[in-house]
């Protein structure tokens, strides 16, 4: 292992054991007390991929850094556009073949787009207003991020168009909800919704300059396996989801005489 791989290799080694750590303790929690059900897991939905008991392991663990930008006087739209400006940063980085920094600014926007939310609610500024920006910075965020793995493949045909294909289905998936709920019906069903997305998207970009070590030693332009993995991953379970959603909402629709 060269120096110049050990920082990640530390940094991903302390993560992983905050992690198991963490795990632990909500596994014992809901143990002695239950598991939380909260509103917003409720709301957001669940699929077979990404549970409950994970979605409410995620909101538990960042509790404490809710609760610290709380004591801050951190503004939630503050977070929204700082997960923005991240995400721009990290498309830039990618579409240089800065995979590691790049990773590592699109883990920290995440992190930002998952606060925004629970700062809003705890400050008691949850609004409808606060909502749509959210949903337009989500926006602009994954497609900036997807432009940049296009980029970046931009010489490589499967590559491009595994981020192409990507990028519209997490678009649509989110388009196809927020169509129904405007006409009055919910579609939450299917995979690939925002949270697992940015799940794969980080855990891929981050770990692929560590696998490139081995799988493409000698590579001046890696190709990044993992990566097109789960680009292939979300272009296929995410048209497909929007799909499912589409084809729901007008079923119902025309129950309805619509």
């Amino acid at each position: 292992m060269t120096g110049h791989h050990l920082p990640r290799l530390i940094a991903l080694a302390i993560l992983a054991g905050l992690f198991v750590v963490a795990l632990g303790a909500f596994a014992l929690k809901t143990t002695l007390a239950g598991r939380p059900q909260s509103k917003r897991v409720t709301e957001q939905g669940t699929t077979s991929a990404l549970g409950a008991y994970f979605m409410e392991y995620g909101l538990w663990v960042f509790q404490p850094a809710v609760r610290a930008c709380v004591w801050l006087g951190v503004q939630p739209d503050t977070l929204s556009w700082t997960s923005l400006v991240l995400h721009l940063g990290a498309a830039v980085a990618v579409g240089a073949g800065w995979f590691g920094l790049g990773g590592w600014a699109l883990v920290a926007g995440a992190m930002c787009d998952s606060l925004d939310g629970g700062v809003a609610r705890e400050r008691g500024l949850a609004s409808d207003a606060g909502e749509v920006l959210d949903a337009a910075v989500d926006r602009w965020a994954e497609m900036a991020i997807f432009f940049g793995f296009a980029y970046y493949y931009r010489n490589d045909p499967l590559g491009f168009v595994l981020a192409a294909g990507a990028c519209a289905g997490a678009v649509m998936v989110s388009y196809a909800r927020a169509k129904g709920e405007a006409m009055g019906v919910q579609a939450r069903m299917g995979l690939m919704q925002r949270h697992e997305r940015a799940a794969y998207l980080c855990l891929s970009t981050v770990l692929s300059p560590l696998l490139a070590r081995w799988w493409e030693p000698d590579a001046a332009h890696p190709r990044y396996p993992l990566v097109l993995a789960a680009l292939a991953l979300i272009a296929v379970l995410a048209n497909a989801t929007a799909i499912q959603r589409t084809a729901f909402v007008r079923a119902e629709l025309r129950k309805r005489g619509r």
